[in-house]
């Protein structure tokens, strides 16, 4: 059975600073910034529906992958629901973040994306993939499936490659696909792997874009250089109990060597996530 971590919505607004759950803002206005904490639904689908009316949705793409991904079947049964818009647990210390910051990541990653949509097959990497959520919807949204926008265009096709630094949470993540994404698995469309944040996936490299789900206390430079030119990579960046950020990078030029000119760092907005594990440091 998981250890379940449960939090109220009250709870995670007026103790933002101290909390360490992935996805929570440090600041009220960096949550009023971006209507977060209210896109609640008693669905898939109503939830999906107020955070496109909230702004954080903004593309057909993004609103249809998510939609077709029920969150419900990612989530260790809640009280207050699996479309509640907070972060949730979902055992060994590690949480699914709240649907507006799947949401947020999504809408940052998909023009590039969109913008590389003539390679043969992309590749994305989801680092920190946690119960396999976000990992599902980046495989509807280069494998549409059920997602309508991609069926429609046929334009994205690729592969995610989903890691986490502990087992359990591995087979918690292919556990869940299984319910209704199944096709993801059997198509090789998504896969999951034990994995260490900050090295990545060098065999599978280069990536057109790169999620990390848990804040790295420095840019990830091994990682990093796993960009493909032009992808992009999401992460938070800061250390544990301390001011984070979230962040795009992009890369701009190849290079043998990790040299910070060769990226852009976009400051996206305060957030406050659980610590991006080195593997070695846990046994």
């Amino acid at each position: 059975a998981y250890n379940i971590v449960s939090e109220r919505l009250s709870v995670w607004k007026t103790n933002l600073r101290r909390n360490s759950y992935s996805g929570v803002y440090q600041t009220r206005k960096d949550a009023l910034t971006m209507r977060a904490w209210t896109c609640h639904g008693r669905t898939q689908r109503e939830m999906v529906d107020k955070l496109q009316q909230a702004g954080i949705i903004k593309s057909q793409s993004i609103r249809d992958c998510m939609a077709s991904v029920d969150r419900a079947n990612y989530v260790v049964k809640p009280p207050s629901g699996p479309y509640n818009d907070s972060p949730q647990g979902i055992g060994y210390g590690a949480t699914i973040s709240a649907p507006h910051m799947h949401a947020h990541a999504l809408e940052e990653i998909v023009t590039y994306l969109q913008a590389s949509a003539k390679k043969s097959e992309l590749s994305v990497l989801d680092v920190g993939c946690g119960s396999g959520y976000l990992t599902a919807c980046l495989g509807r949204l280069l494998n549409g499936g059920d997602c309508e926008s991609n069926r429609q265009q046929q334009t994205l096709r690729g592969k995610v490659y989903g890691i986490e630094y502990m087992k359990e949470l591995v087979d918690f993540s292919i556990e869940n696909t299984k319910i209704a994404d199944i096709d993801l698995l059997s198509q090789g469309v998504v896969t999951y792997q034990v994995g260490d944040g900050w090295k990545g996936l060098p065999e599978k490299a280069p990536f057109t874009a790169i999620h990390v789900g848990a804040a790295a206390d420095s840019f990830p430079q091994e990682l990093m250089m796993q960009l493909d030119v032009g992808g992009v990579m999401v992460i938070p960046v800061g250390p544990d109990g301390g001011v984070q950020n979230l962040y795009k990078v992009e890369r701009l030029r190849n290079g043998d060597q990790f040299q910070k000119e060769d990226f852009t760092f976009d400051n996206l907005l305060g957030v406050r996530y659980v610590p991006l594990v080195h593997l070695n440091q846990n046994t």
